[in-house]
């Protein structure tokens, strides 16, 4: 049975109180900078959610295609750049299934985009490490690709087991649990308001760098830079994410 994904339609992702424009700003000039990217270039946004990214990138100039496989997401980002007056393309799609005649200028891979865990508990799809395969198969030859994750000894070392946001009659309970074999995170979103109850969930692998350098090298990338944020910080074990900034090969 299918279990209501933590980006389907009504997800709390949507309305995410850290989003803000001035993150998004912040983000973007880093990623521009890191993959020396310039106005007209092609741009692909894997596991783009609502299109913040895409959007800005749109906004500054470049050609964007942002991909994702919740409907829900697409279906977002497609009103939210009409409402911001830019084009960008977005495609429903797993980022390991993604064919194009595309060849991209650069590649980014944001947020848990890599390894998320498919809910369908029929067809559990263990790990989307072949998105990394993907993508190689649709960059330029030298082209750069960011990939950003949640750093796995920050995640555990300041898990808490349970959160509450809200009053009343409004709120939302977050329960979390770490299954230290797997290295998967669960997370249930609980959302409650007067006459409503809605639940999401979310199941993603974590990583360490070691890993993620492994599996970009096994991708046929050349790791360029490795920083625990995106202010181009080393990566500590205070770092919350890791941000690599990668090559494929030539």
């Amino acid at each position: 049975m299918r279990k209501p994904n933590f980006f389907s339609k009504g997800s709390p992702f949507l309305a995410h109180p850290l989003l803000t424009p001035e993150r998004t700003n912040t983000e973007i000039d880093f990623l521009l900078a890191q993959t020396q990217s310039t106005p007209g270039h092609l741009i692909l946004d894997v596991g783009c959610g609502p299109g913040r990214h895409s959007i800005e990138l749109a906004r500054r100039g470049y050609r964007v295609v942002g991909i994702d496989p919740s409907e829900a997401m697409i279906v977002a980002a497609k009103e939210r750049a009409k409402e911001a007056g830019v084009n960008p393309e977005f495609i429903q799609a797993h980022g390991e299934d993604f064919l194009t005649e595309y060849k991209f200028d650069a590649a980014i891979c944001l947020f848990t985009t890599l390894g998320q865990i498919n809910d369908d508990a029929s067809s559990p799809k263990i790990n989307n490490h072949p998105l990394l395969n993907q993508i190689s198969q649709v960059l330029v030859p030298g082209g750069p690709f960011v990939l950003e994750v949640p750093q796995k000894k920050w995640v555990v070392n300041t898990l808490k087991d349970s959160d509450h946001f809200g009053d009343d009659r409004n709120y939302t309970d977050i329960q979390r649990a770490y299954d230290p074999e797997s290295n998967i995170l669960s997370e249930t979103f609980r959302l409650v308001s007067p006459g409503e109850t809605n639940q999401f969930f979310l199941r993603y692998h974590l990583y360490d760098v070691d890993e993620i350098h492994i599996f970009l090298n096994n991708a046929g990338f050349e790791v360029l830079h490795t920083y625990g944020d995106y202010r181009s910080a080393p990566v500590t074990e205070e770092s919350p994410n890791i941000v690599v900034v990668a090559q494929l090969e030539r």
